[in-house]
């Protein structure tokens, strides 16, 4: 019989990981962004870069922290697939390593950015986006949307009903229930930057308007996929049992 064996690190570390880190970092960017001295606020997301006025954003600490995230996805699922030995882990993991992938090669336009960054010369106002999928299949809006429902679905209602469950591979691939707490603050901080985004907005700021906003939600959901991976690959672990 296969058991479950789950070596989580201490609750406390667990709040930090759900709780601390994503509300000072989501909550702190915005902070910056909207209430912090133009450094600061172009720290976050720049405005004067030689690029597209579309692209500045792409080259700030909001979204150089979700690419590292993306990226560091990509890489302990990687780690977790040769770890694993049991297949449905296995499977989750190989579906969060290309998931990270797809999803950075898709934030960064598979590399344009950073080749329109240096080369130094912006693209046209036909040209932005237009290696991404999302952007040149007129998907976007939709995409977002399956991407939000799988994420509340997964880390929400997944994590409450089945992490205690008595069937070992459903315990086994649940995420942590504190995952709850993550998807709460984020939420959070997402409504109180659309208010700021009407209450004190940034009128030239590369991350206002056009739904830009979303972005401090998305750094929020990559860092918790992050920490889901971590936990999959390395704090989980079936055992045969008599």
């Amino acid at each position: 019989m296969r058991e479950v064996r789950i070596d989580r690190p201490s609750l406390r570390t667990r709040i930090l990981l759900y709780g601390a880190v994503p509300l000072v970092l989501v909550g702190g960017m915005a902070v910056a962004y909207y209430h912090g001295p133009d450094a600061l606020r172009r720290l976050v997301s720049p405005e004067h870069l030689a690029v597209h006025p579309d692209s500045q954003r792409e080259f700030g600490l909001l979204e150089s922290l979700q690419n590292a995230a993306l990226l560091a996805l990509a890489v302990v699922a990687a780690i977790g697939v040769r770890r694993k030995r049991v297949l449905l882990p296995r499977v989750v993991l190989w579906g969060l390593l290309l998931a990270g992938a797809f999803v950075l090669l898709e934030e960064t336009d598979y590399g344009m950015h950073y080749a329109e960054l240096f080369r130094g010369e912006p693209v046209t106002d036909e040209q932005p986006g237009w290696h991404n999928l999302h952007r040149v299949t007129y998907m976007d809006g939709v995409l977002h949307n399956v991407a939000k429902f799988g994420m509340l679905t997964f880390f929400g209602g997944f994590a409450i009903v089945f992490a205690g469950s008595r069937n070992a591979t459903l315990r086994h691939l649940a995420p942590d229930r504190m995952s709850v707490l993550t998807i709460l603050l984020v939420t959070g901080v997402q409504e109180w930057v659309w208010h700021l985004a009407e209450t004190t907005p940034v009128t030239h700021g590369s991350l206002s308007g056009n739904g830009r906003e979303i972005e401090f939600t998305e750094l929020g959901m990559y860092g918790l996929a992050l920490v889901y991976a971590v936990d999959l690959a390395f704090w989980r672990r079936a055992e045969e049992t008599a």
